[in-house]
C-alpha cells in the first residue's frame, strides 16, 4: 500500500545531510574498530604501537611529563563526574531537559561500554609505564572519556546563540583537550596507540549513533 504524500516527505526529511554524514561515521568507525580491534587482540600485531613508542621515548622530558599528568587528570572521572553533574544541574535549572538527558545518557553508556569491552577483550597495559595504572588496556577509557566530553560539549555549542567564530573557536579548542588526554595516555606509557585509536573509533560509533536516534525522534515528534 503506498504512503500519502504527506507522510513521504515526512520520512524524506529525516535523511538530511547531517544524518547521511552521522550514518557515515557510524559506519566507517564501527568497521574500524573492528579491524584494530582483530589485528591488535587476535593478531597480536604490535609494530604500529612500538613505532608510536620510539617517536614518544624520544621526547621524554619532566616539564612533558607534568602537562601530561595534567591532561590525564582532566580526562579521568575525578575530573569529569563533577563537571558532567555541574553540566547536567545547569541546564535542568534552565530547563533544557533534553541537554541533561542527552549528557547522562551519553555519558553513561559510552563509559560504561569502553569498560566492559576492557574485560572482554583483557589486554595487558604496556610495560614500564611512567605512572601507575590498573586494569585492562584495549580500549582507553581517558581516550573514549575525553572524546565523549568534548563530543557533547562541541555538540551542545552548536546549539547555543553563539556567533559562529566563537563556536569554530570553541570547537577546535574542545576536539583539542580531547586529542591531549589521548596522546597524554600514550606519553604515559599507560596505553598503546592502539588503545588510545580504538577509544576514539568506539567514542565516533557511539556519538554518531546518538545523534542519528537523537536527530531522529526530534523528527517524529
Amino acid at each position: 500500500m503506498a504512503l500519502p504524500a504527506k507522510d513521504i516527505k515526512r520520512h524524506l526529511k529525516l535523511f538530511t545531510v547531517e544524518l547521511i554524514a552521522a550514518a557515515v561515521i557510524f559506519i566507517v568507525s564501527a568497521l574500524m574498530f573492528a579491524v584494530i580491534t582483530n589485528e591488535v587482540i587476535l593478531e597480536k600485531e604490535t609494530s604500529f604501537d612500538i613505532k608510536v613508542y620510539d617517536i614518544f621515548t624520544s621526547f621524554i622530558s619532566p616539564l612533558k611529563t607534568n602537562v601530561a599528568l595534567v591532561f590525564s587528570f582532566i580526562g579521568s572521572e575525578y575530573f569529569l563526574v563533577p563537571v558532567y553533574l555541574i553540566a547536567i544541574g545547569y541546564f535542568i535549572k534552565i530547563k533544557k531537559y533534553r541537554f541533561a538527558v542527552l549528557i547522562t545518557a551519553v555519558a553513561l553508556i559510552s563509559i560504561s561500554s569502553g569498560l566492559l569491552l576492557k574485560v572482554i577483550f583483557h589486554r595487558a597495559r604496556p610495560l614500564l609505564p611512567l605512572v601507575v595504572a590498573n586494569g585492562y588496556s584495549f580500549p582507553s577509557g581517558h581516550s573514549i572519556s575525553g572524546f565523549t566530553f568534548s563530543g557533547l560539549a562541541i555538540y551542545i555549542v552548536w546549539q547555543s546563540s553563539l556567533r559562529v567564530y566563537a563556536k569554530w573557536l570553541l570547537s577546535v579548542v574542545f576536539f583539542f583537550l580531547g586529542v591531549f588526554i589521548a596522546l597524554s595516555r600514550i606519553y604515559l606509557r599507560v596505553h598503546y596507540a592502539s588503545d588510545v585509536f580504538g577509544g576514539l573509533l568506539l567514542t565516533a560509533t557511539w556519538l554518531s549513533l546518538s545523534f542519528i536516534a537523537m536527530r531522529y525522534f526530534e523528527k517524529k515528534v
